[in-house]
């Protein structure tokens, strides 16, 4: 059965408060809880770019499920939508922190976290767009399915033991930046 625009549109309006809440719930939720380890799999563990990519990935991930299983797994080019949402929120992500970092957007007066409320309904605007696509992908939905999976493993395994590299330090300079 395919899905009504209206419906997939309603899906990806209400996705962009939860997208919001629940990352900028991951961002303080390991320091809150006193460190937790299963809480730290998901959230930010310190300030570096990586860890902030963990906010977009797992909220995306985390309303992907709600809504795939609401859909019954029956809207076309759904793991595309989401493997390129992750992508592009990854971007923009990892773009805002580097212009946080290098003092870029010190003059302009905004907060990151409105930042990322700008980002996540980008996000959901691309996600809407690739699920109305009239033609089926099956397999690119497939392999978006299987790098959505690879990526979920991968940020337990650089969390539990992150390489030495400037992409999984914490800066800070940014902390300081944005006063955590």
């Amino acid at each position: 059965m395919k899905h009504k625009k209206s419906e997939l549109l309603l899906w990806e309006v209400i996705g962009t408060p939860f997208l919001i809440v629940v990352g900028l719930t991951l961002e303080f939720a390991y320091k809150t809880l006193n460190q937790n380890f299963i809480i730290g799999l998901f959230s930010v563990v310190n300030n570096s770019i990586w860890e902030n990519l963990k906010v977009g990935f797992f909220s995306i991930i985390i309303f992907s499920l709600i809504e795939n299983l609401s859909l019954k797994g029956s809207a076309d080019n759904f793991f595309t939508a989401k493997a390129l949402e992750v992508i592009f929120m990854s971007i923009l992500l990892t773009t805002s922190y580097l212009l946080f970092k290098y003092n870029l957007m010190n003059n302009i007066i905004i907060n990151h976290n409105i930042l990322f409320v700008a980002i996540c309904i980008l996000s959901q605007m691309l996600s809407f767009r690739i699920l109305i696509l009239n033609r089926n992908y099956a397999y690119l939905n497939l392999l978006s399915f299987l790098f959505l999976m690879i990526c979920t493993l991968i940020f337990f395994a650089f969390t539990i033991n992150p390489p030495s590299n400037w992409l999984f330090e914490a800066s800070k300079r940014l902390n300081n930046i944005l006063k955590f």
